[in-house]
């Protein structure tokens, strides 16, 4: 890789949230990159170096909050930042969930993309709805012409999970390797239990499609204490589903990373009904030592295996269910959890990188 001018791309660079976290193994594996964002938080990307990161917009940070301003700030940026791209750049790694592979549209500079997933709410509304109504349905519309457009001249795809392949083959018709996202496994090396009373935890952004409040009741079924961490819009409302509950639900926002991987080791199990296009919070339970249960779908299903780090099941309609399944969860091995996680570290994750990328260029 010595010598070549790498730029990645990325549509907000953030200290929360698993597309960001593998922006800064992208950066890892391509140490000389610079790294673009339209959008960089108030707490930009902690594992990236300051330097190596340009932004088009900064300030003001409370407007940068709102991910809606973020993704009209993206739109704005793109085409400005693409045409810089053919006199500084000989190639662009775009980790692209949005759209940051849009720079294909305006550079000849050699791209590829590593898709976290087709934007959902432009290309799937019956997961993500968001994009139902009102002006929202015009930026959804926007987002699938862009997408078109780039995906005749990305070189090549890579995908966070099988999942993610299939719908980029849908929507893109393009094919796309598979390579799994890495869990920075270091974080809970020599991690241990700290006992206690057993309780459920409930780990993503406070957004509809993570289902926060099936795992309320899941909790409530389960007759188990629930801590809910993580943060955003819903944060009201999901407490005052909790408040209806007969078990006690416990928020905890602004954790640190050491704070969060403690919670995870300390848990009976992680409940995620997300449908998630690869589900980096499930692989992080698994490399605490505990174990998970998920939907028996898109990501999950490749990364919880079922009897031995957790339990997959079919929907979200019973919640009884899920609760009589954290019984039969509580006996399984740590060991085998952990063992599972190893699968997806960051060494392999960044050869694999290195050789989609060196088929390509």
């Amino acid at each position: 890789m010595s010598g070549r001018r790498t730029v990645i791309t990325a549509e907000w660079l953030s200290p929360v949230g698993g597309s960001e976290r593998v922006v800064e193994h992208l950066a890892e594996a391509f140490p000389e990159a610079r790294v673009f964002s339209p959008v960089v938080f108030a707490a930009g990307a902690p594992g990236i170096d300051a330097t190596r990161v340009s932004a088009a917009f900064r300030r003001p940070e409370r407007l940068m909050q709102h991910r809606q301003v973020a993704a009209a700030m993206n739109v704005a940026a793109w085409p400005v930042f693409a045409r810089t791209l053919d006199r500084s750049a000989d190639l662009v790694v775009a980790s692209h969930h949005l759209a940051s592979h849009w720079t294909a549209v305006w550079s000849d500079v050699p791209h590829v993309s590593y898709v976290h997933t087709p934007a959902r709410y432009a290309w799937f509304p019956e997961v993500d709805d968001r994009a139902s109504r009102g002006p929202a349905r015009a930026v959804a519309a926007h987002v699938r012409r862009m997408d078109r457009r780039a995906a005749r001249r990305v070189a090549s795809y890579a995908a966070n999970s099988a999942a993610t392949r299939d719908r980029i083959r849908e929507v893109w018709d393009r094919e796309a390797t598979v390579i799994h996202p890495p869990v920075d496994l270091a974080r809970f090396a020599g991690l241990e239990a700290r006992g206690g009373e057993p309780f459920l935890l409930g780990l993503s952004r406070f957004i509809p499609y993570k289902r926060l409040d099936f795992v309320i009741d899941v909790a409530d079924a389960a007759g188990l204490p629930l801590v809910l961490v993580g943060g955003g819009p819903l944060e009201a409302e999901l407490r005052a589903r909790a408040e209806r509950a007969r078990v006690p639900v416990t928020f905890r926002t602004g954790l640190s990373d050491a704070e969060v991987a403690q919670l995870l080791a300390d848990a009976t199990a992680l409940v995620y009904p997300a449908l998630e296009d690869f589900g980096l919070v499930p692989v992080e339970a698994m490399a605490a030592g505990t174990p998970v249960l998920a939907l028996d779908a898109a990501g999950t299903a490749e990364t919880v295996v079922h009897g031995v780090t957790g339990a997959l099941l079919p929907d979200t309609s019973d919640p009884a269910a899920w609760a009589e399944c954290v019984r039969t969860v509580t006996g399984l091995s740590a060991a085998d959890c952990r063992a599972q996680a190893d699968r997806f570290s960051p060494a392999s994750f960044r050869a694999a990188v290195h050789a989609w990328v060196d088929e390509v260029v």
